[in-house]
């Protein structure tokens, strides 16, 4: 079907217009250094040290988010703990009623943190889908490092990683 104003794709990312190459869009398992685009496209593993640097800033987010995890958890303990709504049975199954809230503006705050766990969550996914070993090796190490020295030493703390 002829659209106009639409003669090619020259305009969807570059490289057929001169400009930066297009980003790699692996399906696979792959160790590139080559055009691997990390959630942006101005976010680019291009050489060894802009792969050392993705690597380390990607470890990092997976290192905060457990810290946010851990931070998050224990807000919400201490908000459910003036509540009456008793012990918690697990950290894996945290339900705290509707009704044992102290108010909306608590819950509203619950779910706001919740959205932006989910928001932080799938970001991380998507850089895991890149299919970059290396980023691979970065987001999982630095889940194990930050569950390591934020997570509680409980049963019922180990948990599978979900996107939410």
């Amino acid at each position: 079907m002829d659209m106009p104003g639409h003669d090619g794709h020259e305009g969807h990312g570059g490289g057929g217009d001169g400009s930066r190459p297009m980003c790699a869009m692996n399906m696979s398992l792959n160790w590139s250094t080559e055009n691997v685009c990390v959630l942006f496209d101005f976010w680019r593993v291009n050489s060894l040290t802009s792969l050392a640097f993705t690597c380390a800033a990607v470890f990092v987010l997976g290192y905060f988010y457990e810290y946010l995890r851990a931070k998050l958890r224990g807000w919400e303990l201490r908000n459910a703990s003036g509540t009456g709504a008793g012990a918690l049975a697990d950290s894996t199954s945290t339900l705290i009623p509707r009704s044992a809230t102290s108010g909306t503006n608590l819950r509203r705050k619950r779910a706001i943190y919740y959205g932006l766990m989910v928001a932080y969550s799938y970001s991380l996914m998507l850089i895991f889908m890149t299919y970059n070993g290396y980023l691979i090796v970065a987001v999982i190490g630095g889940a194990i490092a930050g569950h390591y020295s934020y997570s509680v030493d409980e049963p019922g703390s180990v948990r599978g990683a979900n996107c939410h």
